[in-house]
């Protein structure tokens, strides 16, 4: 999977930033599992529209939808640009694993 795409994304929370993530290919299962290398991985397969969840001890929160190609990842604190860099270089580590 490839990141073609970043957009902020409007928020209202305290101090944070938040960004839309689109790929070149959709969430499947084992795209999903391989992201606990960023952090504490949440996962829930019997939602009716199966639902993953991201954190990281720093407070990083990636979240998307199997058979979707985007994710929402929420930046917090006052290292917006550090922590977006952050996780681009462990996302693209994390996925492309799988390559």
């Amino acid at each position: 999977m490839r990141i073609v795409e970043t957009r902020k994304v409007e928020d209202c929370f305290n101090g944070s930033s938040l960004y839309r993530y689109s790929f070149d290919a959709v969430w499947n299962q084992a795209s999903m599992l391989q992201l606990s290398d960023l952090g504490k991985l949440s996962y829930y397969p019997h939602f009716p529209r199966p639902f993953f969840r991201v954190r990281d001890s720093l407070g990083m929160e990636v979240k998307g939808i199997e058979g979707e190609d985007s994710c929402l990842v929420v930046l917090p604190g006052q290292e917006h640009a550090e922590s977006k860099l952050r996780f681009e270089t462990l996302f693209e580590t994390a996925v492309d694993k799988e390559s």
